[in-house]
């Protein structure tokens, strides 16, 4: 079944998240060796099951490591209606991959990231029929090369552009690598924000947060394998 704009974006049985409406940018909040990253993978991912488009931005991950990972959980992943900008500087010999790829030779660029994004979210925007789903995995990353204000400016940008064609965003970060203001800053542009913790039970626990219709409290939840 096609995709409607106003239809909500909805995720596996495995992750206690209700659909979220489109347009809706939400940050995946954990620290570096908490699931908080694969989650928000996951969200993206989850996305072939319908006729979506799927975008990263990899920061920190190949392109190639990406995609293993998204056809490992998603066996049904149609690798054509998926995008990666591959921001590591490690450009692969091969390039027999599906996808479609655009390489990035250095974090510091965004504008460059941000032309590139544009233009892959135009092309799985067309090739879609209209959703496309937009990672940005991470945002903390990036950080390290670009003051606040330029880096809230990019976020900014890309959430504005999801928004006005009724995506989704799904954007990491890392709260332990941002002082206080700064993921205040940072999260003006969020409309919501899923907290990510380790549990002993489960692959992690999530909370929801600034989201309507979502469960309350810290829900465990498993990923995909």
């Amino acid at each position: 079944m096609s995709h409607t704009p106003d239809e909500r974006y909805a995720f596996g049985e495995s992750l206690p998240i209700a659909p979220v409406d489109p347009g809706s940018t939400v940050f995946v909040a954990g620290p570096a060796m908490s699931p908080a990253e694969d989650l928000a993978t996951t969200m993206v991912a989850d996305g072939c099951h319908g006729e979506e488009g799927s975008l990263f931005i990899s920061t920190n991950t190949t392109c190639e490591r990406l995609l293993d990972g998204c056809r490992r959980t998603h066996p049904d992943l149609d690798a054509s209606r998926v995008g990666v900008i591959d921001c590591t500087g490690q450009v692969s010999g091969d390039r027999s991959h599906e996808a479609e790829v655009k390489y990035i030779s250095t974090q510091s660029d965004l504008t460059g990231i941000g032309m590139k994004f544009s233009a892959l979210y135009e092309s799985l925007y067309m090739a879609s029929g209209g959703p496309v789903r937009a990672g940005l995995v991470t945002l903390s990353s990036l950080s390290m090369y670009s003051d606040l204000r330029t880096l809230y400016q990019f976020v900014q940008t890309l959430s504005a552009r999801i928004d006005s064609a009724g995506g989704l965003g799904v954007f990491a970060i890392d709260p332990t690598t941002h002082d206080e203001q700064s993921i205040n800053t940072l999260s003006q542009v969020a409309d919501g924000r899923i907290d990510v913790r380790e549990a002993d039970d489960a692959d992690g626990q999530l909370r929801v947060r600034g989201l309507p219709d979502q469960p309350d409290g810290w829900q465990p939840f498993t990923l995909p394998r």
